[in-house]
């Protein structure tokens, strides 16, 4: 899908003009935001992604039920003005009757959500089906009302789809065999203009969006450069505003920049080790205990990533609801404990062999922390055999459960909900292969218990217990560093992504 509506200002012209995005005479006039993206872009068909950086694409774009407010630590509406519990099986949202679709069409009906309901979960293209994965049925109210139906209680309900159920036009798609390319057009403060696979997209302001600020970016591109040193390169020579996820050791390149300041935020995406149990010698739990004890996070996280990153000793940190402190199970650095557990395993002359995966530029600094940790692993006995595949084919083994151990991470964290079933409990994913009759059923109370405070004692809990029995191993979420561009405002939340609206320009 490409088309000519980009307007795009002359600062940026030559890197658009390397990428063939064609640009008017006119761009000079707009205020133009060209962000950086890790993330690949595969396909402009909204189902058929499921990254965090695509969601908010396709969230400021067609638009979505809502979005989480990291600094209110609360979620609001944005196709929805209201939802509410009306019993233990049944939420109701109600949908705005402000908002116009961008090519001049009605705003959303329970129509339109019925219809991106069935997309999700019917069109060939869509791998989003999990976030219905709880949820028996949606059904209208009336025309701007309607109501999602649980198979269980489910308190974490709005964490699996607020952000993540993308609303398209039910009569747009009765026009078209192909609306997601002849026509883009939905409700959200942004406009799709254009779409270059693995390349770039192009959104444009919607000034018919309410309340939408005159100091936002009247158009903004995300840029695809995967590798960190690109990303510094292109935001010391001009080519983009807003270069994201720059690793600590790239850090110093612009600190003395007079034209570049430095926006840090924490992190919902959680580092860690996981450990398959269906795989020797991760059977054992003490060899599981063994290898967390064998590594120094402090060392690595002081060293290494240059104190650019938040310790955890379980699956929750400060930015994860139903955080409430430090846990009281936490294996620490002890090398010599290590050797001890090895040991009773049967262990105590070396060993055992084991396998390791990582991925190498998809996280940062992902490969270079493995090599550190395969170092530690080491020290105490285990035969690492380091291994850096293609990222597609690493997360493809992994989702199939072939992967004995990795090193990976799990974004859209906010709700440990969803994060910890999927990797955790019996028979959802095989991506560990972890089964623990006790883990199921506190995952499976806490999901039912809508009560926020009783929800989260059911939490912790659980967090206990995979901190113990240590199939997943939380290293750390990163502290996300980026390089911004002088006259522009923008307060980075701990999800990384830019959410357009809030970024202020200056011409």
């Amino acid at each position: 899908m490409k088309t000519n509506r980009n307007r795009l200002i002359a600062g940026a012209l030559s890197a658009l003009a390397v990428l063939g995005t064609a640009v008017p005479a006119a761009a000079q006039d707009d205020k133009l935001l060209m962000v950086t993206s890790t993330f690949p872009m595969t396909s402009p068909t909204p189902y058929a992604e499921s990254n965090a950086q695509m969601y908010s694409v396709w969230c400021q774009t067609y638009g979505c039920l809502g979005r989480y407010n990291y600094a209110t630590k609360e979620y609001e509406g944005i196709l929805v003005e209201s939802w509410e519990i009306v019993d233990d099986n049944t939420w109701r949202f109600k949908l705005r009757d402000d908002l116009v679709r961008h090519d001049g069409g009605p705003g959303p009906t329970t129509t339109d959500v019925l219809h991106s309901y069935d997309r999700v979960l019917n069109d060939p293209a869509s791998i989003q089906k999990n976030i219905f994965s709880e949820v028996e049925t949606i059904r209208e109210v009336d025309e701007h009302t309607f109501e999602i139906v649980t198979t269980k209680p489910l308190a974490s309900l709005l964490s699996y789809i607020f952000d993540r159920f993308i609303i398209t036009s039910a009569e747009l798609a009765e026009d078209s065999a192909s609306p997601d390319e002849d026509a883009p057009y939905g409700w959200g403060p942004y406009k799709l203009a254009s779409y270059t696979l693995d390349q770039e997209i192009a959104l444009e302001k919607n000034d018919d969006f309410p309340g939408i600020a005159e100091a936002a970016p009247d158009t903004a591109v995300y840029r695809q450069i995967r590798e960190a040193e690109q990303r510094v390169t292109a935001l010391m020579n001009g080519e983009v505003q807003i270069a994201r996820l720059i690793p600590p050791q790239l850090v110093s390149r612009i600190e003395g920049s007079e034209s570049i300041s430095i926006v840090e935020s924490p992190s919902i995406e959680q580092m860690f080790l996981a450990f398959n149990p269906k795989f020797e010698p991760w059977t054992d739990k003490r060899v599981r205990q063994a290898a967390a004890h064998a590594i120094n996070k402090d060392l690595i996280i002081d060293r290494f990533l240059m104190g650019l990153a938040d310790k955890l000793d379980g699956p929750l940190g400060e930015q994860q609801i139903c955080y409430s402190g430090p846990l009281d199970f936490v294996i620490d650095y002890d090398p010599e404990k290590s050797r001890e557990l090895l040991a009773e395993a049967g262990y105590e002359d070396g060993g055992p062999a084991i396998e390791f995966m990582t991925a190498s530029g998809r996280y940062i600094s992902d490969r270079q922390v493995s090599e550190i940790v395969t170092q530690m692993l080491t020290e105490v006995g285990f035969k690492v055999d380091l291994q850096v595949p293609e990222y597609a084919n690493l997360t493809a083994a992994m989702r199939a459960g072939e992967l004995p151990m990795y090193y990976l991470g799990r974004g859209l964290f906010l709700d440990p909900s969803e994060p910890l079933s999927q990797y955790l409990e019996s028979d959802v994913t095989q991506r560990i292969g972890y089964t623990n009759a006790e883990l199921d059923a506190l995952l499976q109370q806490e999901r039912q218990t809508l009560d926020p405070e009783e929800r989260c004692q059911i939490v912790r809990q659980a967090a206990e217990l995979i901190a113990e029995e240590v199939p997943m191993f939380f290293m750390w979420s990163h502290r996300l560093v980026h390089g911004v561009q002088k006259g522009i405002e923008w307060n980075a939340s701990a999800d990384g992504e830019i959410w357009l609206s809030d970024v202020k320009m200056s011409k």
